[in-house]
């Protein structure tokens, strides 16, 4: 089935990410497997981005259409030449769930840690990041 991502900040008014489309096998899990699923299937789309830069760098329209519907335009190259790691992101974004400096929600309805959840085709997963970075550069 298919469900939709936004990924959001506190401070912002627009999404970082909106309505990215993700594909979900099975529509029932916890809010821990869901988060794996999601991270684990981000790192390999990572992962599988040429790193090389092409030698006329251009967008279609089509490219720049569809960038616009998720809320960012632009080439899909990686800048990093190292492989990210799946075991550690999911680490990671498990430890910053239970950390609270992200919050899940489904179709607007907070998700607690390890809440039995189930999916519906077309379902909207928003990750809002509550923690603010600080700092400033001079």
């Amino acid at each position: 089935m298919t469900v939709y991502i936004k990924i959001k900040a506190l401070a912002k008014r627009k999404p970082i990410i909106a309505d990215l489309p993700c594909i979900i096998e099975g529509n029932s899990a916890t809010s821990n497997d869901l988060i794996e699923h999601i991270v684990r299937k981000m790192v390999r789309d990572y992962n599988a981005k040429p790193i090389e830069e092409p030698l006329f760098p251009f967008l279609t329209d089509d490219k720049i259409n569809d960038g616009a519907k998720i809320g960012k335009v632009g080439f899909a190259e990686r800048k990093n030449e190292s492989m990210q790691d799946e075991e550690s992101a999911v680490e990671n974004a498990l430890m910053c769930f239970y950390d609270g400096i992200f919050k899940l929600f489904i179709n607007d309805e907070e998700v607690e840690i390890n809440y039995e959840i189930t999916l519906k085709e077309g379902d909207e997963i928003t990750f809002i990041r509550i923690a603010m970075l600080a700092g400033r550069m001079w």
